[in-house]
């Protein structure tokens, strides 16, 4: 008797017809708008705003260390932890990444590739993630899985900073492009930019029909 699929050939799937779908729909849109500049950028926002909502099912299909030495953008209100040399990690939850910053900056980015409640640093720099599951995940500063697994319930000593970081750590990246890329902040944050985008894109429509 064969066991239920994997989540990530689901994950796959399901992102494989979304794209389907989705470029079908703005290919049929764009044919129709050809005379209409505004309504073409609002599809191009749409779109974007569609991949940053599945971000977090895309961004997992990437090789780990192609996207090592990425910047991308921080959530907002993201977890923010001070290692003991000074470093800090933040914690983007919706994409499941980490990001270190150091007195010059964006050093290093890793996935951990599960849901997590809590996260917090060792004393001896390493960062440590409890997934939904219970499992405790600890990575090492450079990003690499400290193995065996543990749990949740272990008592695992935490690392508390006594004094400010002089790590240069941006609200949401230092690269532009990372900056103005808006929709993929958060899904959320695309997904309000894509319903009021509709909602204006659909009451200018009534208006010149009118």
């Amino acid at each position: 008797m064969k066991g239920p699929m994997p989540l990530s050939f689901v994950a796959l799937a399901f992102f494989l017809v979304f794209c389907s779908i989705m470029a079908v729909r703005m290919h049929r849109e764009w044919q129709a708008t050809t005379n209409s500049l505004a309504r073409k950028l609002g599809i191009c926002i749409v779109i974007a705003c569609a991949l940053g909502f599945i971000e977090p099912l895309w961004i997992n299909f990437f090789p780990s260390r192609l996207l090592e030495h990425v910047e991308l953008p921080n959530a907002p209100l993201g977890d923010r932890l001070i290692a003991p040399d000074g470093r800090v990690f933040i914690v983007s939850s919706p994409i499941a990444r980490v990001q270190r910053y150091g007195p010059e900056g964006f050093e290093l980015g890793f996935m951990y590739g599960s849901k997590a409640s809590k996260f917090w640093v060792s004393p001896s720099g390493n960062v440590l993630i409890c997934t939904l599951s219970g499992a405790l995940l600890t990575y090492s500063p450079d990003g690499a899985e400290v193995l065996p697994r543990r749990s949740c319930n272990d008592h695992v000593e935490a690392y508390f900073s006594s004094s400010p970081s002089q790590a240069r750590v941006p609200t949401i990246a230092f690269n532009w492009f990372s900056v103005l890329a808006v929709p993929l902040w958060h899904p959320v944050v695309a997904w309000l930019i894509a319903v009021l985008t509709g909602l204006f894109f659909h009451a200018s429509s009534r208006r010149s029909a009118s």
